[in-house]
C-alpha cells in the first residue's frame, strides 16, 4: 500500500493569505491536488483495487474549505483521511501528523505539497506506477538535474522522517542517500507551485490562456 499525504498546512508567510483557498480550474488550489490524486489513482496500471492507496490531507481548514459536497463525498468514498490541524504548523510536524497511524501494509509515502498546481493526472499516476512495481527507496521526480514533488519515501526511512525538527522536510532525509534515488524523468512544469501573489496570477493566467486555445 501507498500513502499519499498532502501537506497543506504550512506557514505561507510569502502570500500573506490562504493560497491553497484561492480559485484554481473549478474548484480551489488544494482542491485541484486532491482531484488530481484521485484521477491518478484511478489510472494507476500495477495493482487492481484502489483501495491499496491511501490519502491523508493535513490542513489547518476544515475540509469544507476547500472542495465542493461532491468532491468530499468522493474523497471520503476512496477512504480520504483529513486531517484538521489549526494552525499553521511546521514542516515537520505536518510530516508527522501524516505518518500516523500506519498500517503494517503501507511500504511507500509520498507527500505532495498542497499547491502544487503544475501535478498532472498522467504524470503522477506514472510515478504511482513505478513505486508499485520497483518498491524503490526513493522515487524522485526529476526535470533534467532539477528534483521535485512528490518525493517517495519507503517505510524505513519513517524513524528518520518522524525525527525531523522544525521547517525541516522530506529533502533532509533524502539527501543523506543520493545513492538510493530511483531518478524518473518528468516535465518541469509538474512542480509549478504557488509561493506568491505573482507566481499564482501568471500561472493562473496562463491556464486561462490554455483553456481558451483549446476551446478555439
Amino acid at each position: 500500500m501507498v500513502r499519499f499525504v498532502v501537506m497543506a498546512a504550512g506557514l505561507a508567510t510569502r502570500m500573506g493569505r490562504d493560497k491553497l483557498a484561492l480559485p484554481w480550474k473549478k474548484t480551489t488550489v488544494l482542491g485541484h491536488v486532491l482531484q488530481t490524486v484521485i484521477e491518478a489513482i484511478k489510472l494507476q496500471k500495477s495493482v487492481s483495487s484502489q483501495c491499496r492507496i491511501e490519502i491523508h490531507v493535513v490542513s489547518r481548514q476544515p475540509i469544507e474549505t476547500y472542495i465542493s459536497e461532491d468532491d468530499k463525498k468522493e474523497f471520503e468514498e476512496r477512504g480520504g483521511i483529513w486531517h484538521y490541524a489549526p494552525g499553521p504548523r511546521p514542516l515537520a510536524e505536518t510530516i508527522k501528523i501524516g505518518l500516523q497511524d500506519l498500517g503494517s501494509d503501507v511500504h511507500s509515502l509520498a507527500f505532495l505539497p498542497g499547491d502544487q498546481v503544475g501535478i498532472t493526472v498522467h504524470e503522477l499516476s506514472d510515478c504511482l506506477d513505478e513505486v508499485l512495481r520497483f518498491l524503490p527507496d526513493f522515487l524522485v521526480p526529476m526535470a533534467g538535474e532539477k528534483t521535485g514533488s512528490p518525493v517517495f519515501f519507503h517505510k524505513r526511512y519513517i524513524p528518520e522522517l518522524s525525527e525531523l525538527q522544525g521547517e525541516q522536510g522530506g529533502k533532509v532525509v533524502l539527501n543523506r542517500y543520493p545513492e538510493r534515488w530511483h531518478k524518473f524523468p518528468v516535465g518541469e512544469s509538474l512542480f509549478y507551485d504557488v509561493d506568491t501573489p505573482e507566481q499564482y496570477q501568471v500561472l493562473f493566467d496562463k491556464h486561462v490562456d490554455k483553456e481558451k486555445r483549446a476551446d478555439e
